[in-house]
């Protein structure tokens, strides 16, 4: 199991339930809270844990998600780390820097136990100081290392404008301190560019620690190497893992096969506000085979990481919380516009728990969402927007359990291969057991049938107030029987346990809805290979069956106007999400903004 950080939480009051202390799971990141409550002895799975929270001193608390119960018999056994029986859960929409007081109530049966905890989200890195180290346009690459290797805690060093012609990677193994970060800047963001060309990594990252990279442009070979994926932006040496605290912003990474990747854990590390261009193009010969696979955009393994506010474009897996054999604990990508990708807009293969994954859009993924397996949990999939999937929207391709999928918008058409003529096809390849999939909505505007999904489980399980298009074969083979429309699939499915909700039975609350239930018509190419060049944001139309006729969720739908939420991930009443690489110097050199 990862090391828990220590935030010196204030105890609640004493009970009689089998329970540790309340406690941060990693080290703190800007806009999250990842709770994590340790059992010391059994404890019936029935007992529920949950939360409210405020800021220190606020006359109100907010009510938060409940904590999931973490069920190490229904998860595989990781390679790295363990998947402890605990309590655990990502708070969400949080402000930088801020401390916040936590309450959880356990109830079993007729005792209950308080635990309370006072916890400090992490604050974003200073704007950065006077450079007083600079390195001169057009450089060598051992002028460059040079000049890297001098570094000392407190320093900024500038790149003049330029174009620096590399022959191999800059490589930074200096460290700041936490109040001294090193910081390593260009003058202006399009006007220094590192040029690597051919195979290698641009810059790579050795033993350091507090290090910001900001404002550069780093240009990669420019053609795609398929299955090599040997262009590479930023890369973190696999046998220095744990570099803690660094820190990527404002940066373009340009013609890479791989955008930023770790081969071992990280902890602390940001990136925001960037911009990576890959090599992939959004064409059949590549977008059908495994030519993208190995092609990630932000591969960010370790402990208490965030990747918000960036966008990619042309990447196999455009996120990615780990690697086999490294965990994924405290890790969050939120805000980020994903506008193609060959393989899954998040791969959380591998990963463990406390992990988010919420506000990010993604037109042109073959996979919104892939697991394969997740180990225990819990995962927030929350108020993402896919369209134009070419495979199946969520690929739950292992055992998996802890998987929470709420308020998510998915718009496809006519996919690839089995996926072709489903609007969601999922293989018996494991069971699925303590998962949720509430408030979402899936339009599917191609030719065929509504939902396949095979796998085995689904019980305890919430499965309720999810809108659907067009009616169809509605197919849990394995775990309840197949239907020919969702309303005999929801008046004739099995009994189940649910989690969080009310429903017993899958389907439950559940509408049809229309081709087009938004404010803006959006209307998808006869199949997946038509690429999606127009941004849309679905709104849901006064009027549809998806309005204000969802559930509320704690922390997911809070803000909302009218009687209900609005299904999907627009939801009235909550602040409109920007998506995306903020920065307002931003430029791409082809063209495309």
């Amino acid at each position: 199991m990862a090391l828990i950080s220590a935030f010196l939480p204030t105890l609640g009051s004493a009970g009689n339930l089998p329970l540790g202390t309340l406690v941060h799971d990693g080290p703190a990141t800007p806009e999250q809270l990842s709770l994590y409550l340790p059992l010391t002895a059994a404890l019936p799975t029935t007992a529920r844990a949950t939360v409210r929270y405020r800021v220190e001193g606020a006359p109100t608390w907010r009510e938060g998600h409940p904590l999931h119960r973490i069920r190490p018999e229904f998860a595989e056994t990781p390679s790295a780390g363990s998947v402890p029986d605990a309590f655990a859960w990502p708070v969400i929409d949080l402000l930088p820097g801020t401390r916040y007081e936590v309450e959880v109530t356990v109830t079993s049966g007729a005792t209950s136990d308080v635990r309370h905890g006072v916890f400090t989200t992490r604050s974003l890195p200073a704007v950065a100081g006077t450079p007083n180290k600079t390195i001169a346009s057009g450089s060598s690459l051992t002028t460059i290392q040079a000049a890297i290797n001098a570094l000392n805690p407190g320093d900024v060093i500038e790149f003049e404008d330029g174009v620096y012609t590399l022959g191999g990677d800059i490589q930074i193994s200096r460290s700041g301190t936490p109040a001294l970060p090193i910081v390593i800047r260009g003058a202006t963001r399009n006007g220094v560019v590192l040029a690597r060309g051919g195979s290698g990594r641009v810059i790579q990252v050795l033993g350091a620690n507090h290090v910001v990279l900001e404002n550069l442009t780093l240009q990669g070979s420019g053609v795609d190497s398929g299955t090599d994926a040997s262009s590479r932006g930023i890369e973190f040496w696999n046998g220095a893992p744990n570099q803690t605290d660094v820190v990527v912003r404002q940066l373009t990474i340009r013609g890479v096969d791989v955008g930023i990747k770790a081969y071992g854990p990280l902890r602390e590390f940001l990136a925001y506000d960037n911009t990576l261009l890959g090599n992939n193009t959004w064409t059949e010969e590549m977008i059908t085979t495994n030519a993208t696979w190995n092609d990630d955009g932000l591969c960010i393994p370790g402990f208490g990481n965030a990747a918000f506010n960036n966008t990619l474009r042309g990447f196999g897996d455009s996120l990615a919380f780990t690697v086999d054999g490294a965990e994924a604990v405290g890790v969050h990508f939120y805000r980020n516009e994903i506008i193609s990708t060959g393989d899954d807009t998040l791969e959380a293969d591998y990963a463990h728990r406390n992990l988010s994954f919420y506000d990010n859009r993604a037109h042109n993924a073959a996979t919104l969402l892939s697991l394969d397996p997740l180990y225990g949990g819990p995962l927030l999939a929350a108020r993402n927007i896919s369209i134009n999937t070419q495979r199946s929207p969520f690929k739950f391709n292992n055992t998996n359990t802890g998987q929470f999928v709420y308020n998510n918008t998915l718009i496809r058409t006519t996919g690839n291969g089995s996926h072709a003529n489903w609007g969601w096809v999922q293989f018996n390849n494991g069971p699925q057991r303590a998962w949720g999939y509430r408030n979402n909505v899936l339009v599917y505007q191609g030719q065929g049938d509504l939902l396949a999904f095979e796998a085995g489980g689904n019980d305890p399980i919430d499965f309720d107030h999810n809108a659907w298009y067009p009616d169809g074969d509605v197919w849990w083979s394995t775990s309840g029987g197949s239907y020919s429309s969702l309303a005999a699939a929801a008046a004739a499915l099995p009994l189940t346990t649910p989690l969080y909700g009310t429903a017993t039975r899958r389907h439950d609350s559940d509408v049809l809805t229309t081709a087009n239930p938004w404010t803006s018509t959006i209307t998808l190419g006869a199949t997946f290979l038509t690429e999606i060049v127009a941004t849309y944001l679905p709104t849901p139309a006064v009027g549809a069956s998806i309005k204000n006729s969802g559930v509320a969720i704690p922390n997911i739908t809070d803000g909302f106007l009218g009687a209900a939420p609005d299904r999907g991930a627009v939801i009235e009443g909550r602040p409109p999400v920007v998506y995306g690489d903020r920065s307002a110097d931003l430029l791409f050199a082809d063209g495309f903004e």
